[in-house]
């Protein structure tokens, strides 16, 4: 098992331009992620990934930044891993992501449910590392965001959402 911190950047999940630009999005956000890897045989792992990140959410309208609640985003990922090259590693990841909210503003309605995501990853885990098997992580995913509210008020397409995470993780119990 494995556990890792860091930050997530993500892109906007509303974007409206009616009359002036109103965008809403989460701040830069913690990112922790626990995850659990068993190695096939050859060259690939597979892992099973939690992946937590707690949120504030901002609305930007006519230059001005207002708190718009909050946020946990929770993505469930299954994944294939490949390292590449001593120490360098690279993964893909499938998975679903759903929104935990207090249930105001765009989620008022609902949650939307549960997104599918692809995931796509790479780590390095440096030589003075070995010892706990530190790794630094950068993972990228993307899905598609849409909620009752949104449909309700006029939002025909689900948006795509690009979420951007740097992670330093160590082996917890293990290989």
């Amino acid at each position: 098992m494995r556990a890792s911190l860091g930050a997530r950047f993500s892109t906007a999940l509303v974007k409206d331009s009616i009359v002036v630009p109103i965008i809403l999005k989460p701040a830069i956000a913690p990112a922790l992620l626990l995850s659990v890897r068993d190695e096939f045989h050859g060259p690939y792992t597979g892992d099973l990934t939690i992946d937590l990140s707690p949120a504030k959410l901002k609305r930007e309208e006519s230059s001005t930044t207002a708190d718009a609640g909050s946020i946990t985003m929770v993505a469930i990922t299954l994944g294939l891993r490949r390292e590449m090259h001593a120490g360098v590693a690279a993964r893909l990841g499938l998975g679903g992501l759903f929104y935990l909210t207090d249930n105001t503003g765009v989620f008022q309605q609902g949650n939307g449910g549960v997104f599918p995501l692809i995931a796509l990853g790479g780590s390095y885990a440096p030589s003075f590392g070995a010892r706990h098997r530190l790794e630094v992580g950068l993972y990228y995913d993307v899905h598609r965001f849409m909620t009752p509210a949104l449909r309700t008020t006029g939002f025909p397409n689900p948006r795509p959402v690009h979420r951007l995470a740097l992670t330093v993780s160590a082996r917890l119990i293990g290989k």
